[in-house]
């Protein structure tokens, strides 16, 4: 490989990571809005049967959970830039090294990987969670109604 090539390849590389970077950062604030109105429009006063309270609970965490996740995800970028500055500092001051240009890599530790990975399953559950907890209590009116008339017509069938 020559030098434009590599080039060409960290530029790749520079754009890709400050698209993800951009997308978990407006993510990770829709997440956070979605967290703060869910928690502020929750009626304290109304009662909810169980399934319904497990659901908004796990909703929440997980909506945390996932911000969380991001949020640390989204400091691997800083880290590794440090993490380069302090080996290219190394290498100056190395006495077996000679002057001239030197490539310096230095790969993203292995948590914010794991962080990552992380990050995109709390989303994904969070979002299946949400919409379970919007949609069981339709579920559960639905299967009401249907119940009734049930019953309704039995009545009608006994007299």
């Amino acid at each position: 490989m020559n030098r434009e090539e590599i080039e060409r390849l960290l530029e790749i590389r520079v754009s890709a990571s400050n698209k993800e970077y951009a997308w978990v950062k407006n993510v990770v604030s829709v997440v956070a809005i979605l967290l703060g109105v869910l928690v502020s429009l929750k009626d304290k006063a109304e009662t909810h049967n169980d399934i319904e309270s497990k659901l908004f609970i796990s909703t929440i965490i997980l909506f945390g959970l996932c911000i969380l996740c991001g949020l640390i995800f989204l400091f691997a970028d800083s880290d590794t830039e440090h993490r380069v500055v302090k080996k290219v500092i190394e290498k100056e001051y190395d006495k077996d090294v000679l002057n001239g240009l030197h490539a310096t890599f230095v790969e993203r530790r292995p948590i914010f990987g794991i962080l990552r990975i992380g990050f995109f399953l709390t989303l994904l559950c969070s979002v299946l969670s949400l919409v379970a907890y919007a949609v069981y209590p339709e579920f559960w009116i639905y299967q009401r109604r249907i119940e009734k008339n049930v019953c309704q017509h039995r009545l009608k069938k006994i007299a």
